[in-house]
């Protein structure tokens, strides 16, 4: 049977849908299409699954989603910041230092102008943790870098490579450090998710949903036998393949291979992945705040980022009302408490001035994702081109985040679904 079988309807696997030539059937394990581009309505609040917003790079995706929106699509005018000593500086932290203690600011500078100086494009480096410190100085390592990736990665940084920083993280000059430190309005690194967009109604699903594709839904992938070249879906159903275009985070894929060699199964099992719970809350006044994110690299602040979901479109609560986002992450370097999250944040917004105590919550979720980020440790890509040329060589390939193991926003993960399927429309 020469069919083509799409594991997963999130971003990548409906993009290799949307692009595919070739007759195939998606199998998708959840009820609905979108993967982490999910969303859920809670008492007439609209959540998403984390803080999800377009700041897309390529021009092609940029017009395939206008195309796919149309004018469901709002832009905006990125307002992020950070809060750290009892005050809000905008973001990059590293470019605004304004309106932070004076020896704070001082400290910042001085460290950054000393690495400048004796390495100025970070190439003495062997892990992450000593790029900060070379890229930026001892201040802006201090005060947020190393807090702030600490908390969000979970993982001793100097386990962790850097070549992923190039798109994510913002890298201000000098002179661009000094006027974000003399100026509210200066050292913004505009190029940085400057503006985005969101879907104007319906939550960041409307996307994945205006792909207009119908996978089987409650459909999980179980078990893939290379022998007879087979899957097995729910435990039960069996069905021949031709290929498998696979989305699912790539150890979950090996350890459903009947005959994975335990080489490559090892390999797969040493990849490092970052889990996130998101508490969701909806509150009873508007306008709770003006920004749309906020970092908090301090430890005794539980979330590391807050997304204003309310401020990403006027439609994703009742009248009158605001909505938020608090982001934790977590995993087996950094455990959490999960029953009391719901409770710690509250305390936590209190504590940060966010709330007071007149402000009541009118909904409120928890949501747990298990895979939300990879880890890029200094080695992580070792092993991983023998698990890919063993899975090819087996009509199978891994599209995707967690299935190529790359660090991808929507818009890559987007173009990683059309490359696969281009490559296959030429086959």
């Amino acid at each position: 049977m020469n069919k083509i079988i799409i594991i997963g309807a999130g971003p990548s696997g409906l993009s290799t849908a949307y692009h595919l030539k070739s007759e195939h059937i998606i199998f998708e394990k959840e009820k609905e299409v979108g993967g982490l581009l999910r969303s859920r309505r809670i008492d007439g609040f609209i959540f998403d699954y984390a803080g999800h917003i377009f700041s897309i790079k390529d021009k092609y995706v940029m017009d395939l989603i206008r195309k796919l929106l149309g004018d469901n699509l709002l832009f905006q005018d990125r307002e992020s910041w950070v809060y750290s000593k009892g005050r809000y500086t905008r973001y990059p932290f590293q470019a605004n230092t304004f309106g932070l203690p004076a020896d704070v600011i001082k400290e910042c500078l001085i460290g950054a102008i000393n690495a400048h100086y004796k390495n100025p494009d970070g190439s003495k480096s062997s892990n992450f943790k000593e790029w900060v410190y070379s890229k930026f100085g001892e201040g802006i390592a201090k005060h947020f870098m190393l807090p702030y990736n600490k908390k969000l990665w979970t993982v001793p940084l100097e386990e962790m490579g850097y070549e992923w920083v190039s798109s994510r993280i913002p890298e201000p000059g000098i002179e661009e450090m000094l006027e974000g430190a003399l100026n509210p309005l200066g050292g913004q690194s505009p190029n940085y998710h400057a503006r985005f967009g969101y879907p104007l109604r319906g939550g960041c699903k409307a996307l994945p949903e205006a792909f207009g594709i119908s996978p089987r839904l409650k459909a999980e992938v179980t078990g893939i036998s290379l022998k007879d070249k087979t899957v097995t879906i729910n435990g039960r159903e069996r069905m021949g393949y031709g290929k498998i275009i696979s989305t699912m985070p790539l150890p979950e894929l090996i350890r459903i291979i009947d005959t994975a060699p335990p080489d490559l199964v090892k390999v797969s099992d040493n990849l490092r992945f970052v889990s996130l719970l998101c508490v969701n809350l909806g509150f009873n006044r508007p306008g709770i705040t003006d920004k749309h994110w906020i970092y908090y690299p301090e430890e005794e602040f539980i979330f590391h980022r807050n997304f204003i979901q309310s401020n990403i479109s006027p439609y994703l609560c009742p009248e009158g009302t605001s909505s938020i986002t608090c982001e934790i992450s977590y995993s087996p370097y950094k455990r959490i408490d999960k029953e009391g999250a719901v409770e710690r944040v509250i305390k936590d917004l209190t504590l940060s001035n966010y709330i007071g105590k007149d402000d009541k919550i009118l909904a409120e979720d928890v949501v747990d994702i298990k895979y939300a980020y990879i880890v890029p440790d200094i080695d992580y890509k070792a092993g991983l081109k023998d698990v890919f040329g063993f899975l090819e060589k087996h009509d199978i390939y891994s599209v995707g985040r967690f299935a190529e193991w790359e660090y991808y926003d929507t818009d890559d993960a987007i173009l990683s679904g059309k490359r696969i399927a281009e490559k296959i429309n030429l086959t």
